[in-house]
């Protein structure tokens, strides 16, 4: 991972991660998101993602609604499969002809089964990588390939007590084989290196140091319906909002962390200050939610992945929860082809000039270069910006 690419004359880049060899669906490969921070010797400032793209809907518009769901996973969307289930939802709330949705616990179960496969890439390959430790190649590879032919019955009951045993024995073992919860810090520490590699990895990113206190953080993603975020956009989301989303006017947090904020564990850890580690720790509980789901899709006690509604005449609005975080998309149309075409993301929520990424960036302080990139580095991953990634760090005078 690092591999020490000289990003001009006095600048360090890292590919992260540049041999992941990654299991991947069959899409076309796009170029590593580049992501730049000045460093003073001390601290790191001024962060900035450089390249980061919308998806282009305006080739969707004057599509007919076949045509329209065929191009949305080649506009580069991360989570295709949820996506596509999502936009079909939202042509549905429009009241489009022959959109017609699959049955709740199918698209549940492809939803989850998606998610499982993008924790499981971060957790098995990113995250122990990027502290050094082996990957778990051909252990991910079995379960991608089976969350990727997963069916209904008795496979996905299977598959899903697979993951749990993941969970269970091998990412959080040290954890599920306490009695009680960890009171310290230290204690915390000493439960994640009982866990294997990801375990290791989570002890790690603890060890470095705490990130952000809740005081300084950017408020987490409420759950709201898509009737109420209809409501509240009043309408198409706006280019300027696709772009920097915000809610009642501020930037907010999507994704695994604003999903199991709540859980105790997470709870600790960003009593702490370890905001980072919280989100680590927040992707393998949600990882077992999708577990859950494959072996029981709509669970009363599971909060709902999709919802969608009308949005005004011949218009529509929904939202899937995916890996990353929430994607709303909004449609309205004329005569039976797309006239507007929205899609929001987890990047622009996450890495909003005003949200995450920017707040927690920067103002810390590191020992050395190498510390500061790798800090840097596990807050990009922490948020995910759903790509390869590169860290390029760069001298104030530079």
């Amino acid at each position: 991972m690092f591999e020490g690419v000289v990003a001009g004359a006095r600048s360090v880049g890292i590919p992260v991660p540049a041999a992941r060899q990654r299991v991947r669906e069959r899409r076309a490969p796009r170029e590593p998101l580049h992501v730049e921070a000045r460093w003073d010797g001390e601290r790191v400032t001024a962060p900035a993602i450089l390249d980061s793209r919308l998806p282009d809907t305006q080739q969707l518009v004057g599509c007919t609604i076949g045509e329209a769901l065929a191009r949305i996973p080649g506009l580069g969307v991360t989570a295709p499969r949820a996506q596509t289930i999502a936009a079909i939802a939202a042509f549905a709330a429009a009241g489009a002809e022959g959109a017609v949705r699959s049955e709740a616990r199918d698209e549940e179960r492809t939803v989850a089964a998606e998610t499982a496969q993008e924790h499981l890439s971060r957790l098995m390959l990113d995250w122990p990588v990027l502290f050094g430790h082996a990957p778990r190649r051909q252990r991910f590879a079995v379960l991608h390939h089976g969350l990727a032919q997963i069916g209904g019955g008795r496979a996905a009951y299977e598959l899903g007590g697979d993951l749990l045993d993941l969970v269970a024995v091998e990412l959080l073992g040290g954890f599920f084989r306490a009695t009680r919860e960890p009171t310290a810090l230290r204690e915390f520490v000493e439960r994640a290196r009982q866990g294997g590699t990801i375990g290791e990895a989570l002890a790690d990113l603890i060890e470095i140091g705490t990130s952000t206190s809740e005081h300084d953080a950017v408020p987490l993603l409420p759950p709201l319906s898509a009737q109420a975020w209809g409501e509240t956009l009043g309408g198409l989301p706006s280019p300027q909002f696709c772009r920097t989303p915000s809610l009642h006017g501020q930037a907010h947090e999507t994704g695994v962390l604003a999903r199991h904020a709540d859980s105790m564990l997470v709870r600790i850890l960003l009593e702490k200050g370890h905001r980072i580690a919280a989100r680590l720790f927040a992707r393998v509980i949600d990882l077992a939610d999708c577990a859950s789901r494959l072996r029981h899709p709509l669970a009363d006690d599971m909060p709902a992945l999709l919802d969608a509604a009308p949005l005004g005449e011949r218009a529509g609005l929904a939202w899937v929860e995916t890996a990353r975080g929430l994607v709303l998309h909004a449609v309205r149309l004329d005569d039976g082809r797309v006239a507007e075409y929205a899609i929001v993301g987890p990047t622009q929520w996450n890495f909003h000039p005003e949200g995450s990424f920017v707040t927690e960036g920067s103002g810390w302080s590191a020992a050395s270069l190498e510390a500061a990139r790798l800090r840097f580095a596990a807050l990009v991953l922490s948020l995910d910006p759903g790509r390869d990634f590169e860290i390029v760090l760069k001298p104030v005078d530079g």
